[in-house]
């Protein structure tokens, strides 16, 4: 079928059983002042991401998920860039809800009833790396981007249902540098050899292989293992989906109108928690 958009932020296609997701935005901002093509949660892409995980439901010829993004890293650095501050700022009285909904979406994607695969182009943080954690699997570019939560770093607290995610997709080995110190940068290699990732491929190739991969999910996605996978999803990451009504993300040590880490941050070079670290330019910061 054609694609499909959904309020000009996510394209929907779907070919020989595999829905392709696609995040647009790669120039322009939105009215509040956020740049598009960081991919970030706010009203916007909530109601884009809905819509298009409602129509692959609908749709009984798709057997498998795919969300990717649009653009080289040259156009478009971000998967996601986590949760739109900016937006949080300006509409204080939305933002209670504005978490809740976020946190449920990403609770719906850990949880689709179909084999899912995250394609990431560029870098998926904070938030927005918590979203690629909710997929069954992950293909990442060994060329560009990068995975790393800062939520230490702008005196962000995890909702409960954020920190039961992490916790089960993360290797535990990776709890401590991600959780609570945001020690350092995971390029695609690295994420490779900690088994976060399943394939880390040059940018160009994260999509096709991405595709092909779905192809071999496919039959996860018919007869009985159609309706197996979704209640195993649901009992398998049964703690994390409880948690959901825990509350939501809390701002104890954030200051409002910054929305990532002071310009100049940089990760120590003798970083003690690990030999790999380096340098965070300003660009590359977020959250």
């Amino acid at each position: 079928m054609a694609s499909t958009s959904f309020f000009d932020e996510v394209s929907l296609s779907i070919r020989e059983g595999v829905a392709v997701l696609t995040l647009l935005g790669e120039s322009g901002t939105l009215p509040w002042g956020t740049s598009r093509q960081e991919h970030r949660f706010n009203p916007v892409m909530l109601r884009a991401m809905t819509a298009a995980l409602d129509a692959v439901e609908r749709d009984d010829s798709v057997n498998v998920l795919v969300v990717t993004n649009k653009g080289s890293f040259a156009s478009s650095k971000f998967w996601s860039n986590g949760m739109d501050l900016n937006y949080l700022d300006k509409h204080p009285d939305e933002a209670a809800n504005l978490l809740k909904q976020t946190d449920r979406l990403i609770a719906r994607i850990c949880y689709f009833p179909r084999p899912t695969v995250a394609a990431i182009r560029g870098h998926w943080c904070a938030t927005g790396g918590m979203m690629g954690l909710a997929f069954d699997f992950r293909l990442m570019s060994r060329d560009a981007g990068f995975f790393f939560i800062p939520a230490v770093d702008l005196g962000l607290v995890f909702s409960p249902f954020q920190t039961q995610l992490m916790k089960a997709k993360l290797p535990r080995s990776m709890h401590r540098d991600v959780l609570l110190f945001n020690s350092r940068r995971w390029t695609g290699l690295e994420l490779l050899a900690a088994g976060l990732v399943d394939e880390a491929v040059v940018g160009y190739e994260v999509l096709p292989r991405a595709q092909a991969f779905a192809a071999w999910l496919r039959a996860k996605g018919t007869g009985p293992a159609r309706a197996a996978l979704g209640p195993l999803k649901r009992r398998l990451y049964g703690e994390v989906l409880n948690a959901l009504e825990g509350g939501v993300m809390d701002f104890p040590g954030r200051v409002a109108g910054v929305d990532r880490a002071a310009p100049g941050y940089k990760y120590p070079v003798n970083d003690p928690f690990s030999s790999k670290s380096r340098p965070m330019g300003e660009d590359e910061s977020n959250v």
